[in-house]
């Protein structure tokens, strides 16, 4: 059987030969210990995108080193190989693809290696790594295996048991007597890449530990490990859960993470501050999400479903340099690590978690709605219109209602302070009527953002900015500033909020009501698009501004305060409502 395979290289690479021509590295804020010592285990093939062998190559280093990880995530050596391209495969019968050049940009070619299942066995078991080598050494296709704990020599290997008692019966006309070995539901081969040779053999048992592999670093220098055109820092994990295909998981320090996610998250040569803003963000939610993939054997994944994650592929001097300026900083709310989810843009305001995912807002109260004036500074072309029918909206929003006929009119029942869509109304052929949360809309049919309405009379008009509260004042003679947005109290020891809620001032005429109620839930706004329309021919077109689920930062929007001078707290302090900035 031929499966999935993925091709990976590695090299060392020295940390000065990351920085731009000319550049300084900033030097790190101290990171307490609880966070400088942090591991990540992130996994990069799994589930269903699990693999049946991995191809490595270290350009150049001294081969690999061959183990496990224990419950600290610390490396634990078994042996080792010079080879420097290498690949681990399961212990099934296994046909991969190799690659003609061992660049940084492969070619592929057609022809298959086929590594077979059935093994034989010396009699007796090992006490290390060299004295079973050295005993396979005086066998051709001998190699040393680790099984449950203890090294074995093994001979071979055979896609079909009739080779494999072959070849037992030729060895037992020698006087050497062998047991036959199937295959294994846990077990790891590793070959020399573009051969059958075994290297190395590890099987658990189903312990759960799985087999580790570092590249060797030939002075020291930190070792970074490509996978088709991404660079890892850190080793990998190949474990076989339940008996499946192979899990690969990378196991890397939480800094060489947080660099992978902000490089990958934002652009490199965007301003410093967002930069840092997006590094405090990605260490508070790494964080904050202890294991979320527990079930995997792993802490978080690669794709957005945690933080995007492709190792060191387009990190640069300036996405390396802000998290090293911002090393262990964290968002805290009340003492405690925030949970700073982030999107791409809000289209003029962000929305609260209570809204998008019906959460316990008490929980989350550093999620809430903030009207977003920085956005519409970079002109995004960040408007979309998505048409869906009847049936889709009471198989994906209704599905739980007793709907009687067609959805024939739907409607924008409430909204939020901000101008965001908070209740929307379907109205049957029956005439019974459903509310819903606007995020049970956004989710159920897979919107682009939470800041929406309906195409109807409006069309695709562009969304002008959420209304202003009624207050306005001068604020020492300067221009009248109506609204909270951009404006942050100072304590006594230097620590900037930002304004939220209902905010006075005290004028020469009395109170004024400045800031109103940012993130209540259930306010009367102003939409930018039709509040409601009909269904017409089974359809119905919503329109919107925005990408992602609009909880917490936006990253363009933190670009467009970086751009107008803000720093990096401020940033995260205005999207963050209540939050700080400081070390767990």
């Amino acid at each position: 059987m031929k499966g999935k395979f993925v091709q990976i290289a590695a090299l060392c690479l020295s940390a000065a030969l990351l920085l731009a021509a000319g550049g300084e590295k900033a030097s790190a804020a101290p990171v307490p210990s609880a966070v400088s010592e942090r591991i990540m285990r992130v996994g990069l093939h799994y589930g269903t995108g699990a693999m049946e062998g991995v191809n490595l190559l270290n350009e150049k280093g001294s081969g690999y080193r061959f183990g496990y990880y224990d419950a600290s995530n610390r490396f634990v050596e078994l042996g080792s190989t010079s080879q420097t391209a290498i690949s681990a495969v399961e212990t099934v019968n296994v046909w991969y693809g190799t690659y003609d050049k061992y660049t940084s940009y492969h070619t592929a070619i057609t022809s298959a290696v086929a590594v077979g299942e059935y093994h034989l066995e010396l009699p007796g078991t090992y006490q290390t790594f060299a004295e079973a080598q050295g005993m396979a050494s005086l066998y051709q296709g001998g190699f040393a295996a680790y099984i449950g704990g203890m090294f074995y020599v093994r001979i071979g290997n055979y896609t079909t048991r009739d080779g494999a008692v072959a070849a037992q019966s030729a060895l037992a006309a020698q006087g050497v007597y062998t047991e036959l070995r199937g295959t294994s539901g846990f077990g790891v081969s590793v070959v020399t890449t573009g051969t059958s040779n075994i290297l190395f053999q590890y099987d658990d048992l189903g312990s759960g530990t799985g087999l580790g592999i570092e590249p060797i670093s030939v002075n020291g220098e930190k070792c970074a490990t490509l996978s088709k055109d991404c660079l890892y820092n850190g080793g990998f994990r190949f474990e076989r859960i339940n008996g499946g295909k192979m899990t690969v998981v990378n196991i890397v320090e939480l800094e060489d993470y947080v660099k992978g996610v902000v490089a990958n998250e934002m652009s490199d040569s965007w301003p410093i501050e967002a930069l840092k803003a997006q590094a405090v963000a990605a260490w508070s939610y790494a964080l904050s999400l202890g294991s979320k993939h527990g079930s995997h054997h792993f802490d978080v994944c690669f794709d957005v479903d945690c933080q995007a994650y492709y190792g060191r592929e387009k990190a640069g001097a300036n996405s390396d340099g802000a998290v090293d300026q911002t090393a262990g900083q964290v968002a805290l709310y009340n003492g405690q690590t925030a949970q700073t989810f982030y999107y791409s843009s809000n289209g003029g305001a962000s929305q609260s978690v209570s809204v998008v995912w019906g959460s316990n807002q008490a929980l989350y109260p550093y999620l809430a709605e903030v009207a977003d004036p920085y956005e519409a500074s970079l002109n995004l072309n960040n408007s979309w219109t998505r048409t869906v029918t009847s049936t889709e909206i009471i198989s994906k929003v209704l599905r739980e209602y007793a709907v009687s006929g067609p959805i024939v009119s739907a409607e924008v029942s409430s909204y939020t302070n901000a101008g965001n869509p908070w209740m929307f109304t379907f109205t049957d052929s029956a005439g019974k009527k459903f509310s819903v949360r606007s995020g049970r809309v956004y989710q159920g049919l897979g919107l682009p953002s939470c800041r929406f309405g309906f195409a109807g009379s409006g069309g695709n008009s562009q969304p002008t900015p959420p209304a202003a509260p009624s207050g306005s004042v001068s604020i020492n003679g300067s221009t009248p500033v109506s609204g909270t947005a951009g404006l942050y109290a100072m304590d006594g020891n230097g620590n900037l909020t930002a304004l939220g809620g209902d905010v006075y001032v005290i004028t020469d005429s009395g109170t004024s009501l400045l800031g109103q109620g940012g993130g209540s839930d259930q306010g009367q706004g102003s939409s930018q698009w039709a509040s409601s329309d009909a269904v017409v021919n089974g359809s119905i077109t919503f329109a919107g501004r925005g990408w992602g689920h609009n909880i917490g930062m936006s990253q363009f929007g933190a670009k467009a305060m970086a751009e107008q001078g803000h720093t990096y707290q401020q940033i995260l302090q205005f999207y963050y409502t209540g939050i700080t900035v400081g070390y767990m």
